[in-house]
């Protein structure tokens, strides 16, 4: 046990659980789709693209502002591991959440190795910033702010979901609700992973970027989403992060996708007609 009654399991034990070995060259037809989707995406809808909105040139938001006004926002962190992938292989994702009456964010970070993930971290805070400092100039309602990121993006949920947010200079509830997708929520398996080559964690940050161990007393709602074929780890944290956030009395809903892995139940994002984009959406609506 690691404090707090977190069950504990030797990181050398699960990290060989994640998915973590399928190269980027199996990927390479699930990242034709990203592309393929994300043009078409950008094509058919209204957006505002490329705004900065931290100090690295890399942090930016793409944004696709809503067709009505006063809609509600929904932020979108993607994953690459920490070192992989933009917020351009993921513009598609805009399609499903705008056709349901979101002003949709898809955010950007620096990649590992250059930077370390709590400066991604910091990257996605940016990106809530923004979207309450702005949301009028993309139709949207500040005050129906939601966030779901899948992968890293799924980590990076988490994290804002334990954010302290007022000493960000924003109202401790600036997020209705918040969804991770296949996140990673203790990260200690990560650090015992060929990924520490890029990620480079420390015993500090191994921690502190752990949502796990950062649950507040105050917090949002949280969908937490996983595909059913994912390994076992993924099902693990999910499980664990749920039952973590329930015992602080905070909502947490815990939903598999059947018949998707980890990969292909995040291309149905796109789709607002999907198990999964719909999920999200409702889960979203009833915050």
């Amino acid at each position: 046990m690691l404090g707090d009654g977190v069950p504990y399991s030797h990181p050398d034990e699960i990290s060989s659980q994640l998915d973590l070995a399928r190269s980027y060259g199996d990927l390479a037809p699930y990242l034709n789709f990203n592309v393929v989707q994300s043009r078409h995406a950008l094509d058919q809808l209204n957006c505002k693209l490329d705004i900065r909105i931290g100090a690295r040139d890399e942090e930016r938001i793409d944004t696709f502002p809503a067709r009505a006004s006063g809609s509600p926002i929904v932020i979108f962190v993607h994953g690459g591991w920490w070192h992989k992938m933009t917020r351009k292989y993921w513009d598609y994702v805009a399609n499903g959440f705008w056709r349901r009456g979101f002003a949709v964010i898809v955010s950007d970070y620096a990649l590992c190795p250059k930077v370390k993930i709590p400066d991604i971290t910091q990257a996605s805070r940016a990106a809530v910033a923004w979207a309450f400092e702005h949301a009028g100039e993309i139709s949207g309602d500040r005050d129906r702010i939601f966030l779901l990121g899948h992968s890293a993006g799924g980590q990076q949920a988490a994290m804002m979901a334990v954010t302290d947010w007022q000493s960000c200079g924003l109202p401790a509830d600036v997020l209705k609700g918040v969804a991770p997708m296949s996140g990673v929520f203790d990260m200690r398996p990560i650090k015992a992973s060929y990924l520490q080559t890029y990620v480079q964690l420390d015993g500090e940050t191994v921690l502190s970027e752990s949502a796990l161990f950062h649950i507040p007393r105050s917090a949002p709602p949280i969908q937490v989403m996983v595909a059913q074929e994912e390994s076992r780890e993924f099902h693990r944290q999910a499980a664990l992060f749920v039952d973590a956030y329930r015992k602080e009395g905070h909502r947490a809903e815990h939903v598999v996708i059947p018949l998707a892995d980890h990969s292909t139940y995040a291309f149905e994002l796109g789709d607002p007609e999907s198990p999964t984009c719909t999920a999200v959406a409702e889960f979203f609506q009833s915050c």
